[in-house]
């Protein structure tokens, strides 16, 4: 599999589970909340909260970079 491909895959996933989370929990905490307003600040929260990827390019080869927004720390997945 490509380092793109597994890159998309990783950052879909943790996308698609922190969405659910986000959209469970609102709706937890806000019941009588309009499904359009759930699923507008939900998509919001959901992009903040997600990873920004990035693939290097190295001569050991490619590195998947994943980084999020309230952390510093960079995880290296190959």
């Amino acid at each position: 599999m490509k380092t793109t491909t597994k890159a998309n895959l990783y950052v879909f996933g943790i996308f698609f589970v922190t969405y659910m989370v986000v959209r469970f929990l609102i709706q937890y905490i806000f019941p009588s909340i309009n499904n359009y307003v759930l699923v507008m600040i939900s998509a919001v929260l959901t992009v903040l909260l997600s990873p920004q990827r990035r693939v290097v390019r190295k001569r050991s080869g490619d590195e998947i970079q994943l980084k999020w927004l309230f952390s510093k720390k960079v995880i290296t997945l190959k």
